[in-house]
């Protein structure tokens, strides 16, 4: 699994869902924003990006939060996620994956062969 795609379509999430709910798209993609997104894609002391690399490695869900003296928001956070692109209409196809991971309902392999099947659609 990699992280940093989790994290990206977090913010991507987070960029069209606020939005929708009336935000302003600088505020989400101002400095704070977006460089959260990069310490979380690529700083090894990133709790979500661990929980991430952990899990693509086989290592299970129960055993990685076992083993952390701190909390991975992302992990908890991952379905509501999922509850709010639904009502907004936002399509997440890898954070759908990554929710699906964390409910022990997909493979981080199958989840990759998943989306890298998926057909090609415009960005917004």
């Amino acid at each position: 699994m990699v992280p940093w795609l989790f994290e990206l379509s977090s913010h991507k999430f987070s960029c069209l869902s606020f939005v929708k709910m009336g935000a302003k798209p600088a505020t989400i993609t101002g400095l704070s924003g977006t460089g959260d997104v990069m310490l979380t894609c690529f700083v090894n002391l990133s709790r979500n990006r661990t929980v991430g690399v952990r899990l693509g490695s086989g290592e299970k869900l129960d055993d990685i939060l076992s083993s952390m003296n701190q909390v991975a928001e992302g992990v908890s956070t991952a379905g509501a996620v999922i509850a709010l692109a639904q009502k907004y209409k936002v399509k997440m196809p890898v954070l759908t994956a990554v929710a699906r991971i964390i409910d022990n309902e997909l493979t981080p392999k199958k989840a990759v062969l998943e989306l890298v099947n998926l057909p090609q659609v415009e960005e917004v």
